[in-house]
């Protein structure tokens, strides 16, 4: 008995202390204040003091805010300090968006000022330690060991993680540096990356791995460290290797946060983004306060920075579940090594559920309470099942659940904090909201949460803002997509010719099926987890976990989402089933052989598939920098009116201020259907004479990329020869000019016939 470890017996935060805060944290805090409102007011910029700007500005409102609670877990107050200041901002940017009175830098070095006020006139009463749970006021309790100091050849063995780490990195660096820049294949980047890149990301995995199943976990240091290090190698390398931001479908988002920006306002009647413009105002706002008027500078960095900000949202979710070590840091490394539907770059999205995860975070903190008589006696016939009394015979000592006490105090405040989060998500996406209702709303209704109508009041926003947008998403999208579940998920991989390596066929197409192994790899390991869990009497808090995970789906019975639906699905239901997988190995009461062989054995496989489907995809993924350069230039030199043609195949036309003149009708054709309508009698006339017939535009554009070319003729679009030949004929073609060229794009200009 005495080897039992208590499982989710979150400790209860320590009794509020009348030690103050050192003067001197107040006094650093001010002086950073007033450094960054002076950069942001004189516009001085740099990457460096970018950077700078951006963490004071998302750290100082909310750590006004946060600063006045009673202690907190770290990781739980490290995320409601960005989540507040980012509402915050959101709500400023929209009221000026939305106004017209565009003053972003004036208005950020306004909130940065008033938080400074408030941090020097009204210091928060608690010490910065006791802000970690279980921490008492005069400092952290002593180990498990006793406090003992490691000497010796332990100290050694203290260092080899580190020391790992630290050559871990420097392998990744030169990795990255000597990583081969040809043209991407069937295998994208996994050929290119040299071995040195895979060796680093192995110690890191390595690393993880151990320090969750040794006998003694690693410190909270090195763990923050060793997985900080995971998502920043997994999440940044593709994008380094990049001249630009990865995704084609990045570039929408990027013109309408410089449209945003350009302007000082939205336009609904452009399109469904300045209807839905939170994030992009946002964006807008953040980026001139940091010095960039161009989202283009700073989206690439989007996708590693969303995906630590969701890495400390899964740990602080877990934590308030459990205290086990082992089952926080499992549950975050299965969401990091898991993560492969590519959700994390610069979107709504990505924002969005951040945000999701963080309102999820404050209700199970704040808002936790006892299920209703109805749901209480469906947990009583769980718990006195046949099997589960079975378990309970061989583990007679039961562990008490995390609802079994009540939540901590501040429930009026949580209350407000989620219908801001909510309200902020509703007005930057059109699914997320409702993929949040979807999870929460029973939960309040069977009193799971309290109080029972904050769920009614979580639906009530997203529908009041659809009903005046109801029209006109009917119109363009349609409100359903039909309700079939097996349509709306349906997953084609992308077909690819084979290439023989040795003995085995390995194809595109067969490490694309990587991808469904994984996702389900994932769900069966969880579904084992939450029946492992509730055999060991877990019921009240394993039957919220799996009805997060599972309620996603439900989205599945009416909306396709563009056929994205089936990757939002998995994204919503990926941290619940990451706390599955963790309860599947370490539910138990001690730690056993067989749960460490398990843990280490599908970790390191979740690593393999997830570096194989993540890198794998990169030839489909990679847009040029000269094609971004060249749609620069149409977005400065078009004007409303004009035509333009390319092949439609990834080529980011939409980048700049000006994308609203490509979406009026008929203002960009595809060459394919050109070619399709000439049948092969490709001329210089039969293309102005089509032009004619579209348009009658004054001035056509036709574009000739080299990347854009290769890929529309490997996905068989047109014949290889017909791009070129009409590229010669452009040439030497009677009025027509050419007006721009690069290293791989060539744009050409004639008149209308008329």
């Amino acid at each position: 008995m005495a080897l039992l470890i208590r499982d989710d017996v979150s400790p209860l935060p320590h009794p509020q202390t009348s030690a103050r805060r050192p003067r001197y944290f107040d006094a650093a805090l001010a002086v950073l204040g007033l450094a960054a409102a002076f950069l942001i007011l004189m516009d001085i910029g740099g990457a460096p003091l970018a950077a700078f700007k951006l963490v004071v500005c998302l750290a100082l409102p909310g750590w006004v805010v946060l600063s006045r609670l009673p202690a907190a877990d770290r990781a739980s107050r490290l995320v409601w300090t960005v989540a507040a200041s980012a509402a915050v901002y959101t709500t400023l940017a929209l009221a000026m968006a939305w106004t017209g009175f565009w003053y972003p830098r004036q208005g950020a070095a306004v909130i940065v000022l008033a938080s400074v006020c408030f941090i020097v006139l009204k210091p928060g009463p608690y010490l910065p330690g006791t802000f970690v749970r279980g921490a008492a006021p005069g400092g952290p309790r002593p180990s498990a060991a006793g406090g003992r100091e490691p000497h010796g050849r332990s100290r050694f063995n203290a260092l080899v993680p580190w020391l790992s780490l630290a050559a871990a990195a420097d392998l990744w660096v030169y990795g990255l540096a000597t990583a081969g820049n040809g043209r991407l294949g069937d295998f994208g980047l996994l050929p290119e990356l040299p071995l040195a890149w895979y060796i680093a990301v192995g110690l890191i995995v390595g690393t993880c791995v151990c320090g969750i199943v040794a006998r003694k976990t690693f410190s909270t240091l090195l763990m923050s460290a060793a997985f900080s290090s995971l998502v920043v190698v997994l999440y940044s390398s593709a994008g380094l290797l990049a001249e630009v931001p990865r995704f084609p479908w990045t570039y929408k988002h990027i013109a309408v946060t410089n449209f945003i920006s350009a302007t000082g306002q939205v336009d609904p009647s452009i399109d469904i983004y300045n209807r839905w413009p939170g994030f992009f105002a946002l964006s807008a706002y953040l980026g001139e306060v940091m010095g960039y008027r161009n989202a283009l500078d700073y989206a690439a960095w989007a996708e590693t920075g969303f995906a630590l900000v969701d890495a400390v949202l899964v740990l602080a979710i877990v934590r308030t579940i459990s205290d086990r070590a082992r089952v926080y840091w499992t549950a975050t490394l299965v969401f990091t090594l898991a993560n492969w539907v590519n959700q994390n770059y610069y979107a709504p999205q990505s924002y969005s559920y951040s945000l999701y995860l963080a309102m999820c975070l404050i209700a199970l903190t704040f808002l936790r309470g006892v299920p209703f008589k109805w749901m209480a006696g469906f947990e009583k016939r769980i718990r006195n099942s046949r099997m589960v009394q079975r378990v309970k015979q061989r583990h007679p000592m039961t562990i008490p659940s995390i609802w079994e006490r009540p939540g901590s105090p501040g429930q009026l405040v949580a209350c407000v904090a989620i219908l801001i989060i909510q309200a902020v998500i509703v007005v930057s996406h059109q699914l997320t909201p409702y993929l949040a209702v979807l999870g929460l709303f029973p939960l309040f209704m069977s009193g799971y949460f309290r109080p029972r109508w904050l769920g009614p009041a979580m639906l009530a926003l997203p529908l009041a803002y659809f009903i005046p947008n109801l029209a006109y998403v009917k119109g363009k999208y349609g409100l359903f997509s039909g309700f079939n579940i097996f349509a709306n998920t349906g997953y084609k991989p992308p077909a690819t010719d084979p290439l023989t390596l040795g003995a085995w066929v390995l194809t595109g197409q067969t490490l694309a099926h990587l991808a469904v192994v994984l996702t389900l790899g994932t769900g069966v390991l969880a579904v084992a987890g939450f029946i492992r869990r509730l055999l060991h009497g877990h019921v009240r808090t394993t039957l919220v976990v799996a009805w997060l995970a599972f309620a996603p789906t439900l989205g599945l019975l009416a909306q396709s989402y563009g056929g994205e639906a089936r990757f939002r699905v998995f994204l919503f239901a990926l941290p619940w089933l990451s706390i599955g997988i963790a309860w599947l190995f370490w539910s138990g009461p001690v730690r056993t052989r067989r749960a460490v062989i398990g843990a280490s054995a599908s970790l390191v496989a979740m690593a393999m598939l997830f570096t194989v489907v993540h890198f794998q995809p990169e030839a489909d993924y990679r847009v040029s920098k000269d094609d971004v350069v060249a749609s620069q230039w149409l977005d400065v030199n078009t004007k409303s009116g004009d035509l333009v043609f390319d092949t439609k195949y990834f080529f980011p036309l939409l980048v700049g201020p000006n994308y609203p003149h490509y979406l009026k009708w008929g203002s960009v054709s595809s060459l394919v259907d050109y070619f399709r309508r000439a049948d092969g009698n490709i001329s210089v006339e039969g293309l102005r004479a089509y032009a004619d017939h579209l348009r009658g535009a004054e001035n056509n554009y036709v574009i000739i990329s080299e990347e854009q070319k290769r890929q529309a003729v490997e996905k068989k679009r047109f014949e290889a020869e017909y791009l070129p030949e009409l590229e010669g004929l452009l040439e030497n073609g009677v009025g027509v000019e050419n007006v721009f060229s690069n290293d791989t794009v060539r744009i050409y200009r004639f008149k209308s016939a008329g």
